[in-house]
């Protein structure tokens, strides 16, 4: 009985470390600076694991308590990576400040290229949005995985 007990608690470590080993993670975060170059769509210089971003927004609401936007970001790094999110973000009005709002968007990846080439899974973002002159400060963090 005992042999059995501790073949399975051995061949149970194995299992664990090997999926482990199969699914490589990495931790990302940065900040970023955008800017609105229309109504629809946002270019942004990003520092961290990110250089750059580009984000349209698909869809919109009105909520109680502010907006929720449908998104679609595309992340590019300086090593030849991409990675391509739909996003929802959250924007909640800042009492007092005309336009400006908190800001967190929950990003998926739904495809990824070069340098991020298989990984899934999703990041955060949290910050300030100034509607009226289409301007975001952020910050970005995470882990992705393939």
């Amino acid at each position: 009985m005992l042999n059995k007990t501790l073949s399975v608690v051995i061949l149970s470590a194995f299992s664990a470390a090997s999926y482990a080993s199969s699914n490589l993670c990495k931790e990302v975060g940065g900040m970023g600076l955008a800017e609105a170059i229309n109504e629809t769509n946002l270019v942004a210089a990003l520092s961290g694991d990110f250089t750059g971003a580009r984000a349209e927004i698909i869809g919109q609401k009105k909520t109680s308590t502010g907006l929720v936007l449908e998104m679609e970001h595309f992340f590019i790094n300086d090593k030849n990576g991409l990675i391509r999110t739909r996003d929802k973000a959250t924007l909640t009005t800042v009492p007092g400040k005309d336009e400006t709002y908190m800001l967190e968007i929950a990003y998926k990846i739904v495809d990824s290229r070069g340098t991020y080439e298989g990984y899934r899974g999703g990041f955060n973002s949290f910050g300030l949005i100034k509607l009226e002159k289409g301007e975001v400060i952020l910050r970005y963090q995470g882990e992705i995985c393939k």
